[in-house]
């Protein structure tokens, strides 16, 4: 009994611990040829929930997210690069809210010409 109550414990452990896994996020490199003229900046944020400092509500996937919305915002056509990370908290009244905000400069990439 005793040595079933302790495989239960360590596999709820276990189950809670997998739970709090983030998803890595790898920037893209730009191999392409862009305009550095014409630059602008480009911004994407995300943020999650950390309810009673145990139970995480969107928090894992903050950078994708992030990532993702950074790129939607630089549009097609576009070569991001110089991202700035940066991350914010804030409590709340059974939790802690996280944010993520990304900040990048979008070039337009330049067009091969043909003779």
């Amino acid at each position: 009994m005793k040595k079933t109550l302790m495989q239960a414990a360590l596999l709820a452990l276990l189950a809670a611990c997998a739970g709090c896994t983030g998803t890595p996020v790898t920037f893209k490199s730009t191999d392409v040829t862009y305009d550095p003229t014409k630059g602008r900046t480009v911004s994407g944020s995300a943020c999650g929930f950390q309810l009673l400092l145990l139970i995480p509500i969107r928090i894992n996937d903050r950078y994708e997210r992030a990532y993702a919305e950074l790129l939607n915002d630089a549009g097609p056509g576009y070569s991001v690069t110089d991202i700035n990370v940066s991350e914010r908290w804030k409590y709340g009244l059974v939790g802690t809210a996280y944010c993520t905000d990304l900040k990048a400069t979008a070039y337009p990439q330049r067009t091969a010409v043909v003779n």
